[in-house]
């Protein structure tokens, strides 16, 4: 029988990129066999440690990621500086129960407050308040009391599954389209939500006047995780906004043991010994940026945030970002790419604040959006802004962009990619993904997924994507907690890693044309805004509703 021979186009638009597979192998060469992923790893997390944002430690990660760059061979390293606040950093911290027995408990300072100046010791008391009435009930009550943060939670049973790598099933059902939902930019403030953020405003900042003039010595949170877990989070940092009064974070069974002992009328004493301070010295951070020059003035970016939490090492959140986008850029670099588009790496800070320093990247290179005009508004802090604001300004390198690809989600292998919607890289992706089949399933998800660093791009309608990545342990027990170390991390998951987002990188430097984009974003329609409105007041009464009836069960249960 004759073959019948056709063009290749109508069989697969994807053969319209096909992937370069002579370059492949030679970046899973150097991937595999040359790999400096967990020597980069070992560097920010055992010799430099937590990369807070705007602490020393931070600043040293921004110098030492920009020489280790250079001394790779990348070009036109600098770095970035916005406008973030005051640093701050924590020597050392001790609990103790004091009285009626002696334990040592544990615990870590809430960033951003201040030290103890030396050991001071208090009686403990709850303080579980939510409103200005609250907090009259409590005046002249408080002055050397060490204050439980609110009232206690059960200790649930433990989840069954601890370290996770997808199945074939969950990868199949990411593959599927919602059709309800929506890209992260086309999100948009409501009157409800606008109103519940600006009413837990204006009460934190009654709190902080009230702790400082009713002079509390100390307070204290529950981990949001048991089992002995520490999970920290911050207080503010801009100047001028600081707390008032040294605050710590416990175990989840440390906390519910001084809360029996109150129940049992014995009157817990803690003594509390931190060591903080805050530098003010440059209110500025910085982003580390360094690139290999391409022959055209199109790019391609990839990143992570450098910053973390000062809990621990910062290890899977985000050390293994960034030292798997260092790696990929290393390789390229190694290999001495001549690639059509610069290839950019960005190293992110202030990420954990609230995506601070891309943000400021896209705002200051790409694209920019009007800023409240009334003077009132804008003096709050952006969440609270009426509005993102519309419409979105495009700056020079706007056009010039084709794709920013990021890792933050712990150090687990790219199982596929997230598209946020855009349906038209799908063809495209799924041919880049061609000579790594053995390594991942390429799993192509229309969906879109949150909380870090490509939002910034895929916001003002540029395509930033994020990988599909083997939970592990991220979410069940490293997630900002006190043992997010090199630990957890497996070598042969970031050496994966690094070998595609390398591969990802030199296609997407290489190809004929940039990425496709999805439409600009533009304001919400008259009509939408108030359809968001209503169904957002219908979700607040139903949480309100439902919270009342849980009061009166619990009452009657009493």
């Amino acid at each position: 029988m004759k073959r019948l021979f056709l063009p290749v186009m109508l069989f697969s638009p994807a053969a319209l990129v096909a992937a370069d597979l002579d370059m492949a192998n030679k970046i899973r060469h150097e991937g595999f066999h040359q790999s400096q992923v967990m020597h980069t790893l070992e560097h920010l997390t055992d010799k430099i440690g937590p990369r807070l944002t705007a602490s020393p430690q931070m600043v040293q990660a921004n110098h030492w990621t920009l020489q280790q760059l250079k001394d790779w061979g990348l070009k036109n390293g600098q770095l970035h500086a916005f406008e973030f606040g005051r640093g701050w950093s924590s020597e050392s911290a001790s609990i103790t129960l004091a009285g009626p027995r002696q334990q040592s408990l544990h615990g870590i300072p809430v960033a951003w407050t201040p030290g103890t100046q030396g050991a001071v010791t208090g009686e403990v008391m709850l303080f579980d308040v939510n409103t200005t009435a609250d907090l009259a009930a409590y005046a002249g009550k408080l002055a050397g009391k060490v204050l439980l943060m609110g009232e206690d939670v059960k200790i649930e049973a433990p989840k069954t599954v601890i370290f996770e790598r997808l199945s074939a099933q969950k990868l199949t059902e990411l593959k599927d389209y919602d059709t309800s939902a929506r890209a992260s930019y086309e999100s948009f403030m409501t009157k409800a939500l606008r109103d519940s953020r600006m009413q837990s405003y204006k009460f934190n900042k009654e709190l902080d006047a009230f702790l400082l003039k009713e002079k509390v010595a100390a307070v204290i949170y529950r981990s949001s995780r048991q089992g002995g877990l520490v999970r920290v989070f911050g207080k503010s940092h801009k100047e001028g906004e600081t707390f008032p009064v040294p605050a710590m974070i416990i175990e989840q069974e440390d906390y519910s043991l001084l809360l029996r002992m109150l129940d049992r009328k014995e009157q817990p004493k803690l003594t509390l010994d931190i060591k903080a301070r805050f530098h003010d010295e440059d209110m500025k951070s910085y982003n580390t940026i360094a690139e290999i020059p391409g022959s055209t003035d199109e790019v391609v970016m990839v990143g992570g945030h450098l910053d973390s939490w000062h809990a621990s090492d910062g290890a899977v959140d985000n050390g293994a970002g960034v030292a798997v986008a260092m790696e990929a850029v290393r390789i390229l670099s190694k290999l001495n790419v001549k690639p059509k588009r610069t290839i950019r790496i960005a190293l992110w800070s202030g990420e954990e604040q609230g995506l601070y320093g891309s943000r400021a990247y896209v705002n200051d290179f790409l694209a920019s959006r009007p800023e409240p005009e009334d003077a009132a508004e804008k003096a709050l802090p952006r969440y609270l802004w009426s509005s993102p604001g519309w419409p979105i300004q495009p700056k020079a390198g706007y056009d010039k962009l084709s794709v920013y690809f990021n890792m933050d989600n712990g150090s687990g292998k790219f199982r596929g990619i997230y598209t946020e919607g855009n349906v038209a890289v799908k063809p495209v992706f799924t041919d880049w993904f061609g000579p790594y089949s053995d390594l991942s399933t390429g799993t192509i998800s229309p969906l879109s997924t949150g909380g870090t660093d490509h939002e910034s791009f895929d916001d003002v309608g540029l395509p930033g994507f994020q990988f599909i990545q083997d939970p592990l342990d991220y979410s069940t027990r490293l997630h900002h907690t006190h043992i997010d170390s090199i630990d957890h991390v497996v070598e042969e998951d970031l050496k994966q890693a690094s070998v595609l987002m390398a591969g990802f990188l030199y296609e997407a430097a290489m190809a004929e044309k940039k990425l496709p984009r999805k439409p600009m974003p533009t304001a919400p329609s008259k009509v939408q805004q108030q359809q968001k409105d209503l169904e957002a007041t219908k979700e607040r009464r139903l949480r309100e509703l439902e919270a009342k009836k849980a009061l009166e069960t619990k009452a009657v249960y009493e």
